[in-house]
């Protein structure tokens, strides 16, 4: 019985600090039990009880926040417990997908280089098993933690009655203690993935051309929220500070700690900063608007009718690649309709616009949804097709075609791409919600897919932005999530 863990420190309630006086009184601030000279001398201003008060309460209460917890917290940490399985498996299926491009690849080379190929072999294999190792010793210790939590709160709710008060109270402060120890463990927590991306064959270089590992590594450093609704836009502008827009429209920029720092009492779909620090803000009435830099005075605006902008990206140059439509049906499109992006200064004036492929008659997107350029000039956008389905096309500056991805390497039915980023390496991450598989993947700058940056669990990763090192995503749950990650 759980009753037995405590039965050494049933004795122990004499206060060692002021002459083994009885420890009569509970402090909530610093959650520990203290005598009436500790109250006075430290806990004065704190939140403290008797403990034979605190007790009558929790004999009523304790023993339906154990069922709680059985009902709810448990389940969601065996849920984890499953998730670390599946990635373990996960790192299996990982090691054989890649043996498979190493075999492929060195088929083309003489046999003299087949050491080196199962040099890499090795090496895959052993960077499995590290991935491996660590996720089943995530999984064992949240095992033992969740055993043990169902162990202590079916011996409280049960025996609530017949346990010595002390040992309710060391009990329950030990179920809490380890509780917290638990929502520790997580299957997304500090993950790491490698992937072998193979390369062409080149006599002068044949050993770089083999392949190399990408290594990703990603630590979640802030998850802010949660809000009563979505996050539909997210820009941030240092490390520490972003501009976010949820459902209803209007703009807060907030700190890393969720703190806003200001707002602005305008509607918008979208907004960027420029660089002299003007907020530039997309209209659902075909405008675009400036406002300075504390969002309450109107630089100047200019309107993009018939056309409705949505979505809006700054470029290098201080230039801005909004997304625009026409008012109709979002897929059944008519041969009147109109799917555009473009490329405008801050002045309205217009610079590029893309909409047909170079024949100047088929189209490019069914719904353009949000823009990114690359470090290299590439324009990169979400194109929806329907609710379930999407791809990523990527053009040239000039409005030719690179390549369009639609998913390959993901293993899945359908690719719903939700928003794009790059990075200063040209790298093209974007976040993905589909079937389940809410997750942060990176595309090289060729659209070859270099690995899954993070799995999101049951959050729906909505938008995503860079700055730095770091990515802030935006969830359909109204969270918001700053991870820094490192590619070697």
């Amino acid at each position: 019985m759980a009753s037995s863990l405590y039965k050494a420190q049933c004795a122990l309630r004499l206060c060692e600090k002021h002459d083994k006086k009885e420890i009569n009184a509970y402090c909530k601030t610093c959650q520990e039990k203290v005598c009436s000279s500790c109250i006075k001398e430290d806990h004065n201003s704190h939140d403290w009880d008797m403990i034979a008060d605190l007790l009558r309460e929790k004999k009523h209460t304790l023993p339906e926040e154990c069922k709680e917890i059985r009902a709810t917290q448990l389940p969601y940490l065996r849920n984890e417990i499953d998730r670390l399985e599946d990635k373990i498996q996960e790192q299996d299926a990982l090691f054989e997908q890649d043996k498979s491009a190493i075999n492929e690849t060195r088929k083309s080379y003489i046999d003299e280089i087949n050491k080196l190929f199962n040099g890499r072999i090795d090496e895959c294999r052993k960077n499995s098993e590290i991935s491996k190792r660590k996720f089943k010793d995530e999984r064992d210790g949240l095992k033992m933690k969740v055993e043990y939590l169902d162990m202590i709160t079916t011996s409280l709710d049960k025996e609530i009655t017949t346990l010595p008060n002390h040992d309710i109270l060391d009990m329950e402060m030990e179920m809490r203690k380890e509780l917290k120890k638990a929502f520790s463990y997580s299957a997304d927590k500090d993950t790491c993935t490698t992937g072998f991306v193979p390369r062409k064959i080149n006599v002068e270089t044949m050993k770089k051309m083999i392949g190399e590992f990408h290594s990703v590594s990603v630590e979640e450093l802030h998850d802010i929220g949660p809000y009563s609704e979505s996050i539909q836009t997210i820009k941030p502008v240092s490390d520490t500070e972003a501009w976010m827009i949820r459902e209803d429209n209007y703009p807060e920029l907030i700190d890393r700690n969720g703190t806003q720092i200001k707002d602005i009492q305008t509607k918008c779909k979208d907004l960027i900063i420029s660089e002299q620090g003007n907020i530039v803000l997309t209209s659902s009435r075909s405008r675009i608007l400036i406002l300075d830099q504390n969002g309450k005075k109107k630089i100047t605006e200019f309107n993009t009718k018939p056309l409705r902008p949505t979505l809006i990206s700054k470029t290098e140059n201080d230039e801005i690649l909004v997304t625009l439509r026409e008012k109709g049906d979002d897929y059944n499109l008519l041969p009147t309709s109109r799917r555009v992006v473009q490329r405008m200064t801050l002045a309205g004036d217009v610079l590029n616009t893309y909409e047909f492929t170079e024949d100047g008659k088929t189209r490019l997107f069914t719904l353009p949804m949000t823009t990114a350029e690359n470090k290299n000039n590439d324009v990169c956008i979400v194109n929806w097709i329907s609710d379930v389905s999407g791809e990523l096309v990527v053009l040239y500056k000039d409005g030719r075609q690179k390549f369009t991805y639609r998913g390959e390497g993901l293993n899945i039915e359908n690719f719903l791409p939700t928003d794009v980023a790059c990075d200063s390496k040209c790298n093209i991450i974007f976040s993905e919600a589909k079937n389940n598989f809410n997750a942060i993947h990176i595309l090289g700058a060729d659209g070859i897919f270099l690995c899954t940056l993070c799995q999101c669990g049951q959050f729906f990763p909505y938008v995503i932005a860079v700055y730095s090192d770091k990515i802030w995503c935006g969830f359909g749950q109204g969270r918001v999530k700053v991870y820094r990650y490192h590619i070697n």
